[in-house]
């Protein structure tokens, strides 16, 4: 592939030629026998049913209470939104901020993006930005941690359980389905597989 000439194993750092393979084959790494890449040959509908898929449930885990605790005969709500913004009016300003970038807004806008380059292989319209949104996609891959937000309630909620009475909201369980997408749409998401795209696409 043209777009990428070289590239490390994620395992053992081996810097390597990018692979020549066809869909449905997979490369792996000389040296310690890692995926390198497999180009799926569904994975463009899957992409894009997962990716939209994840927005809705996203939405759909903003729209509603996330979980709601019951005290001494005091009943208190918090959504999604709030479990970043009550830390802003705590004093805790910056974690509000990384709360809400990490597990809200780069998750979403991660699959906003992979939308917008699946849109334009299908349709040719944006070609002009295509490479650099395609680089945009994975600087922001690493920092979008909706399963680390997942685990991190679950944690709290062992320990809450112990103190007051829990109940999960709809947002949760949306926000449990979004995480699940999010994961399946990274399990499929293939710099080379990419690359073969955009290469096909201006061979077209």
């Amino acid at each position: 592939m043209s777009g990428l000439q070289h590239i490390a194993c994620d395992l053992c750092d081996l810097l390597i030629a990018a692979p020549t393979i066809e869909v449905g084959q997979c490369a792996l790494c000389p040296r310690c026998k890692h995926k390198i890449s497999r180009l799926r040959p569904n994975a463009f509908v899957s992409l894009f049913a997962y990716a939209v898929t994840g927005l809705v449930l996203l939405v759909l885990a903003n729209s509603f209470g996330l979980m709601q605790f019951k005290l001494a005969g005091n009943v208190a709500q918090i959504t999604l939104w709030q479990s970043a913004s009550e830390l802003y009016f705590d004093a805790y300003k910056i974690l509000s901020v990384l709360v809400f970038l990490f597990t809200i807004f780069f998750p979403a806008l991660v699959l906003l993006m992979i939308i917008m380059f699946l849109i334009t292989i299908k349709t040719g319209i944006g070609k002009f930005y295509m490479t650099s949104l395609l680089r945009l996609i994975f600087t922001l891959i690493p920092w979008s941690m909706a399963e680390v937000f997942i685990v991190g309630i679950i944690v709290s909620l062992v320990k809450l359980v112990t103190i007051a009475q829990m109940h999960l909201g709809w947002s949760f369980w949306a926000y449990t389905a979004f995480a699940f997408c999010y994961l399946k749409v990274l399990s499929l998401v293939d710099r080379y597989q990419f690359w073969h795209w955009i290469e096909g696409w201006q061979h077209d």
